[in-house]
């Protein structure tokens, strides 16, 4: 029995312990995931047919100039496909936004952190 309480005091103090503080590149790699998922939610927008100007009016409410560069780009894209490709395999598609948009972001130079809320 002391054996189990010991162990389970263990396990409490493990699962407590600080996180180490995230470098530059992991902070730009979870801010890229954000965008891929701000690409897929756009695109399920899109299926779900929300007009285009109704996607720029909420992106025009956006304070980070990156991020907003970065969706207003996603807009772009994604209501640029014909109907046919978005409607053809809709959880695919919206896979193949989110990816591509996240190793688009990723793949940008950046200077500095954006200010984002994660998605």
């Amino acid at each position: 029995m002391k054996k189990l309480l010991a162990l389970s005091v263990l396990i409490a103090l493990v699962g407590c312990a600080e996180k180490k503080p995230l470098t530059p590149e992991e902070q730009w790699q979870g801010y890229c995931r954000s965008v891929g998922n701000a690409a897929r939610t756009i695109m399920l927008d899109r299926q779900n047919a929300i007009p285009k100007e109704k996607a720029v009016e909420h992106a025009d409410k956006i304070e980070d100039e990156t991020t907003k560069k970065f969706i207003i780009s996603i807009i772009d894209e994604v209501y640029a496909l014909p109907e046919a490709t978005i409607r053809a395999d809709v959880e695919s598609v919206r896979e193949k936004v989110r990816s591509e948009f996240t190793a688009k972001c990723i793949a940008s130079p950046h200077e500095k952190m954006p200010d984002y809320k994660p998605f």
